[in-house]
């Protein structure tokens, strides 16, 4: 009777997770090589203080937010934005990578973590930090943009 039991119990197991759906599990190539470019895009535009085309980069609006190594409270598009060209404003010889970076893609969602290694000089003298990254990216009219970002400092 136990057998029987264990018998039907096993091919109905077995039944259930042949029916589950399959899902890919190597990531989308394409979208992961679109995100890094992407990624590229904004560091260049930010060390070249191309505001307009930072700007472009980002899903500024009412879905976008950032939390920022400086602020304890989530920004908003408006303050992020500010806080961005603020910031870069008052900043020279912008420098970044994306140390460690991994790119997970959930159809129209990515999601990008990383150690942003940046230096930069500013009042006579040059500053160097590492912040631990997410950035989530979405898929709009076919373009990867910014909806979230979060940065917080590696402390040494």
């Amino acid at each position: 009777m136990q057998s029987i039991a264990l018998a039907i119990a096993v091919a109905f197991f077995g039944v259930g997770c042949a029916c589950l759906p399959r899902t890919n599990p190597q990531p989308d190539a394409t979208a992961r090589a679109q995100i890094e470019h992407r990624l590229e895009e904004i560091f260049t535009a930010a060390a070249a203080k191309d505001f307009e085309r930072l700007d472009s980069y980002h899903l500024y609006g009412p879905k976008f937010t950032k939390f920022s190594g400086s602020k304890t409270e989530r920004l908003d598009a408006n303050a992020g934005q500010k806080g961005e060209h603020d910031g870069l404003g008052a900043i020279n010889g912008l420098k970044m990578r994306a140390d460690s970076l991994k790119i997970d893609v959930f159809d129209n969602v990515g999601i990008a973590t990383f150690i942003l290694n940046y230096s930069f000089d500013i009042a006579g003298g040059s500053q160097q930090a590492k912040e631990r990254t997410t950035m989530v990216f979405v898929k709009e009219s076919g373009t990867w943009k910014i909806a979230h970002e979060h940065l917080s400092p590696v402390k040494p």
